[in-house]
């Protein structure tokens, strides 16, 4: 130890902040190759929208047609935890490329399908690779740099993943018109290639574990769970929450659930440490993330249909009034990212987010059928900026709280949580507006054109065919009924709020190697506050300081006097 002066505690030297960790050879080479493969997976998602004609056209098979996205949403939502488990075993680099791999041949192979049957089995081997592909581009962030920093670049792949949601039916359409339906899959072999490359040379190997452990009955188990959960809401969707298939598959998931809960509290290395949820912090944004997708997305899905029966908007300037949110959400995401980049402190973007989404849905909820579409197309950015604030925010906080070797784990929990969100968001909505639309069309419409509201096959284009007094019906009827949907969002988001404010104001780490904290630090693995040893594969709860565990995950106390000395 060393004199510091007068009147100053002595600071051990092993304290003190490690200096800045080097980044790869060619940074912005390989942040490029991860940001595509980023951008391809999220792509896929809804490439397929509007290649629909052409496609039943030519496999036939339309009443098949909506499994090419539940089969990759399933299996993308499956490859989640598993592929963060695997990174975190055996290493980043080999279980990303191999993601890759198999994206790229499920992509060819959906490229030759000659059924609409085969296509949709190959859809679910890309969707194997693209969660991969997900979950490894933010664990790689996560190994490479402190939270920080990691803040910055997560902020930017938020803002990709948003701009290739949007263009995803864009793409699809004009690669179909111009080359074919098989070319929206044939057209990731060359960008994917190119990404395999940049990533094969450029990113670094991390050391894999000695004698890595897989849980395989815990992942078999979370398999089923996630299955029944997505099909729940598939056929919840299509044939409404009474149908006895829905209850089989409710009642599946919540056994198998309770299942692979007591198996995992027992395995020695577990597909997804329930130790981490010991964490307040951990699991308030996991529910955060849940909650906000589940608002979001729900009331988004129906917009289309606010905008085109009620406000009789055409499907082409319908995907211009999304721009301004879309836009909002991409620039809000990466402002938040270079934000806690310089100060650190995160604590108050999902508390702004989920505040400024539930003002923006309550204020939804009061519009009517003469709210014009300038002053909707407004609250949808507003909501959409709101859940900008947050989207990355969650993934990088839930990083920071679980230990290094846990970096994949928490990313993939948090991206499940966020895609089993949309899923339940979309339909939970849709029965309400089912619901509402079928008491209200009942109420105030004749009964030939209410069976046809309820039945969902008055199209746009036939109102303007009803006489006036009927169709200013129609779009009140649509107006109430959704703007019940946008009531319902209020209550999640209020939930997500008060969670938000739970969160600790601390700062995130700004130097060191990447992971939850450096050596040295409160957090770090092997130091005090952090997990030791063999404990750190229980998610390091034993080691986590106060209620929320923040100061032993990667920030930086505010005390002068810096950590405690031992």
């Amino acid at each position: 130890m060393t004199d510091t002066g007068p009147g100053r505690s002595p600071r051990p030297a092993d304290t003190a902040p490690p200096p800045p960790h080097p980044l790869p050879r060619r940074f912005p080479l390989l942040l490029a190759a991860l940001l595509l493969t980023s951008a391809m997976s999220m792509l896929d998602q809804s490439i397929v929208a509007t290649a629909g004609p052409s496609l039943t056209g030519d496999l036939g098979a339309l009443d098949l047609y909506s499994w090419t996205f539940t089969a990759y949403m399933l299996t993308f939502s499956v490859a989640m935890p598993v592929y963060g488990k695997l990174g975190d075993l055996f290493g980043r680099r080999a279980v990303y490329l191999a993601a890759l791999v198999l994206f790229l041949a499920g992509s060819v192979a959906c490229g030759a399908a000659g059924s609409m049957g085969w296509l949709i089995v190959f859809r679910a081997l890309q969707g194997l690779g693209g969660g991969g592909l997900q979950v490894s581009a933010f664990s790689v962030l996560g190994d490479l740099m402190p939270p920080r920093q990691r803040a910055k670049y997560q902020g930017w792949f938020a803002g990709v993943m948003v701009i290739a949601n949007l263009a995803g039916p864009l793409a699809g359409g004009f690669l179909t018109d111009q080359f074919g339906w098989r070319w929206i899959f044939l057209v990731n072999v060359p960008l994917g290639l190119l990404a395999m490359a940049g990533i094969r040379v450029l990113l670094p190997t991390t050391p894999r574990k000695a004698r890595p452990r897989i849980d395989h009955a815990g992942t078999a188990l979370l398999t089923g769970v996630i299955v029944c959960l997505v099909l729940v809401t598939d056929l919840a969707g299509r044939y409404g929450w009474s149908h006895a298939a829905v209850w089989s598959l409710a009642a599946g998931a919540v056994a198998l659930g309770a299942v692979w809960v007591r198996h995992e509290r027992r395995t020695v290395e577990p597909i997804v440490p329930l130790g981490l949820f010991r964490n307040r912090t951990f699991t308030i944004c996991v529910v955060v993330a849940f909650a906000v997708s589940f608002a979001f997305f729900g009331c988004v899905n129906f917009v289309p249909l606010l905008f085109q029966t009620v406000e009789g908007v055409s499907a082409t300037r319908t995907g211009l009034l999304f721009l301004p949110a879309m836009i909002g959400m991409a620039v809000a995401t990466v402002v938040a990212g270079q934000v806690i980049g310089r100060t650190g402190r995160y604590k108050w973007f999902p508390v702004a987010s989920t505040a400024l989404a539930t003002g923006a849905a309550g204020l939804m909820s009061l519009t009517s059928a003469d709210t014009g579409t300038a002053t909707f197309s407004l609250l949808l950015t507003v909501m959409g900026i709101g859940v900008g604030l947050s989207s990355q925010v969650t993934t990088l906080v839930a990083q920071s709280t679980a230990p290094r070797a846990h970096i994949g784990v928490s990313t993939s929990t948090v991206g499940l949580a966020r895609n089993l969100g949309v899923a339940f968001g979309a339909t939970v909505f849709g029965s309400l507006l089912n619901a509402r639309l079928a008491g209200e069309a009942a109420h105030l419409l004749p009964s030939d054109v209410a069976d046809q509201v309820v039945g969902g096959s008055l199209e746009p284009q036939k109102i303007d065919t009803l006489a006036p007094q009927t169709a200013s019906a129609v779009a009140d009827v649509y107006s109430n009924a959704l703007s019940t949907v946008f009531l319902s969002a209020v209550p999640v988001l209020l939930l997500g709020l008060v969670l938000a404010l739970l969160l600790e104001d601390v700062r995130l780490a700004a130097r060191g190697p990447g992971g939850a904290g450096s050596p040295g630090r409160p957090g770090a693995p092997g130091n005090a506050g952090g997990p030791r040893g063999p404990e750190a594969d229980d998610g390091g709860s034993a080691g986590t300081a106060g209620a929320g565990g923040d100061t032993g995950s990667g920030a930086e106390p505010d005390a002068p006097g810096g950590p405690p000395r031992t």
